[in-house]
C-alpha cells in the first residue's frame, strides 16, 4: 500500500505535455487575464537597484550593487521594440567592484568608480539582434505574444503550467500561477566566460493598471545573481509615449575585429584591438601576452597580430589581471592554444570550475577544442624571466576594485601595465578627491619601489608616472 501511495505521489508531480490546441487556449487564456490581447504597449516606471553583471568584487561575491533612483522602460510590442532607461547612483563607500561604465568625455561620468553623481544608462532594443529579440520577449506581455507567434509547448506540474517556445538558438519559458500570470520566464544566452549562462526574471505582486495586470516587482538573475531588482510605482497601457518607441536602423555590418601594434621597447609591443589593450612581450624561445579582454574575436585578433609579428616563436603564457568579464572574456581562445593561463591565485578554482561549463549555444574554441585550459595562481609575486628579459607580476594588495587585481611591470621600459585602477579622464575635471583605486594602485607601486616611468592602461592610453601620482593625490620623488 505504502508503495502504490509513493508510486500515485510521483505520477501526480510528473509533468504532463499539452496538446498542441491545449496550449493555444493556455496562452489565450493567460492572454486574456493578464490584457495582453488588446495591448500594443506598455510603459512602466519604478525605483530599485542595479547589480553590475560581471563586475563582482571576487569569484564568489554578488555583481556590485548601484541605487535607481528613476527607471523607465517603454514596450512596443507593434514594432516590436524597447526602450529602457535608468538613473543610478553609488550605495557603497567607499566602492567595491567594477561596473563604472566606459568614460564619456560630455559627462565625466564613467571609467572608473566612485560614480560622480547620477549617472544615465539609455538601452535600446529590437528584434534584429539576439540580446533585443529575447529583452522584449522576457516582458510579462512580451513573452504571451511570442508564446503565441512560436508554436509553444506547454506542460502541467504541481499546479504550474509551463509554456516553452524556441525560436532560433533560444528556448524561452515561462511559469504560469494559478490565476494564469506570469511569474517566471528564463532561457540561457551565450557568454564569453560563463558558457550557455541562466537569465530569469521573476514577477510578483500583480496589481490591475486599466484593465491590464502588471507586476509591483520585478528582479532579473544573470549568472546566479541579481542583475535588476525593481519595484514598480506606475504603468501606462498602451500610451503615446510606448507607441514612439522603434526599431532601430539596421546595423551596418560590422567590420572584422584587427589588431594594431605599437612599439613600447625592443621585444614590446602595446596592442590594440576594439578599442582594449594587450602587451606582447618576447622572450628567448617563447611570447608572453598579457590581458584577453572582450570575447574571442579579439582575441583571435591579437593572435594572428602576435603571430605576424614574431612568426617563429610560440605564446607560452597570458596574464590575466582579474577575472571581470570585460578582462577574460577573451581567455578561452588563448587556452584553446594550448597557452598557460596566469591569473591571482582565488581565480583559478573560479576559471577551472566555469570553463567546464557547456557552451553550446555559440560553440568557441575552446569548447570545439576539447582542451582543458591550463591555469597557473600568482599570489603575491611572480617573475618570468630568460636571464635578459624579465616580467614582473605584482598583486595590487587591497585594491577595491577587484580583490585579485594584478598589474605588470617591464623593467627594462620602465613601464608599468594596469587595468581599471587609473582611468585618463581627459575633457573632463578631476575628481574632488583622489579616487580610492587609484591612490591604492600608487600606494602599492611606492611600496614594491618599482622605478616605473610610464603607466600603460589596458582600457587606453599611456601616462607619465607623474600624472598618476597627482590623480593619487601624491608626488613623486622627484617632485
Amino acid at each position: 500500500m505504502k508503495k502504490l501511495l509513493i508510486a500515485a505521489l510521483a505520477t501526480t508531480c510528473v509533468s504532463r505535455p499539452v496538446l498542441a490546441q491545449e496550449t493555444k487556449t493556455v496562452v489565450a487564456a493567460a492572454a486574456r487575464a493578464m490584457g495582453a490581447t488588446s495591448l500594443e504597449s506598455i510603459q512602466y516606471s519604478g525605483t530599485g537597484s542595479v547589480f553590475m553583471f560581471g563586475q563582482a568584487a571576487r569569484p564568489d561575491a554578488p555583481w556590485p550593487r548601484f541605487k535607481i533612483v528613476k527607471y523607465v522602460t517603454a514596450v512596443n510590442y507593434s514594432g516590436p521594440a524597447l526602450r529602457e532607461e535608468l538613473v543610478r547612483t553609488e550605495v557603497e563607500s567607499p566602492p567595491h567592484g567594477g561596473g563604472a561604465g566606459g568614460f564619456n568625455p560630455a559627462t565625466g561620468q564613467g571609467g572608473m568608480r566612485p560614480l560622480l553623481g547620477e549617472q544615465t544608462q539609455i538601452r535600446q532594443a529590437t528584434t534584429r539582434t539576439d540580446s533585443g529579440r529575447l529583452q522584449i520577449w522576457m516582458t510579462p506581455h512580451g513573452f504571451l505574444k511570442a508564446a503565441a507567434l512560436n508554436n509553444a509547448i506547454a506542460t502541467m506540474a504541481s499546479g504550474r503550467k509551463t509554456v516553452s517556445f524556441t525560436a532560433g538558438k533560444h528556448t524561452v519559458t515561462g511559469t504560469l500561477n494559478d490565476q494564469n500570470l506570469v511569474e517566471r520566464v528564463e532561457t540561457l544566452v551565450d557568454n564569453p566566460v560563463l558558457g550557455d549562462m541562466p537569465v530569469e526574471v521573476t514577477y510578483s505582486g500583480y496589481k490591475d493598471f486599466a484593465g491590464v495586470k502588471f507586476p509591483t516587482r520585478i528582479v532579473q538573475r544573470e549568472g546566479g545573481h541579481p542583475t535588476l531588482d525593481l519595484t514598480i510605482t506606475a504603468v501606462q497601457p498602451n500610451g503615446a509615449a510606448a507607441l514612439e518607441v522603434r526599431e532601430n536602423a539596421p546595423p551596418a555590418t560590422a567590420p572584422s575585429v584587427r589588431s594594431e601594434s605599437q612599439k613600447i621597447g625592443d621585444g614590446a609591443w602595446d596592442l590594440t584591438a576594439a578599442g582594449l589593450h594587450s602587451v606582447l612581450v618576447e622572450f628567448n624561445d617563447h611570447l608572453v601576452v598579457i590581458e584577453a579582454s572582450n570575447n574571442d574575436e579579439r582575441s583571435n585578433a591579437v593572435i594572428a597580430e602576435v603571430k605576424r609579428l614574431v612568426p617563429n616563436k610560440p605564446i607560452r603564457y597570458l596574464v590575466n589581471t582579474h577575472a571581470h568579464f570585460d578582462h577574460s572574456g577573451g581567455v578561452r581562445a588563448f587556452a584553446a592554444e594550448g597557452v598557460t593561463i596566469i591569473t591571482h591565485e582565488m581565480n583559478k578554482p573560479y576559471f577551472e570550475k566555469v570553463y567546464r561549463n557547456p557552451h553550446r549555444i555559440n560553440p568557441d574554441r575552446l569548447e570545439l577544442s576539447n582542451k582543458s585550459a591550463v591555469i597557473e595562481g600568482v599570489a603575491d609575486k611572480r617573475v618570468l624571466t630568460d636571464g635578459t628579459r624579465t616580467v614582473e607580476i605584482y598583486h595590487v594588495r587591497g585594491n577595491l576594485h577587484n580583490d585579485g587585481l594584478l598589474m605588470v611591470y617591464l623593467p627594462k621600459e620602465k613601464v608599468l601595465i594596469q587595468a581599471d585602477a587609473f582611468h585618463p579622464r581627459p575633457g573632463a575635471p578631476p575628481y574632488p578627491t583622489p579616487p580610492p583605486f587609484t591612490v591604492n594602485l600608487f600606494e602599492n607601486i611606492q611600496r614594491l619601489k618599482l622605478d616605473v616611468a610610464q603607466v600603460l592602461h589596458i582600457h587606453g592610453g599611456t601616462d607619465s608616472i607623474a600624472t598618476v601620482a597627482k590623480a593619487a593625490g601624491r608626488q613623486t620623488p622627484t617632485q
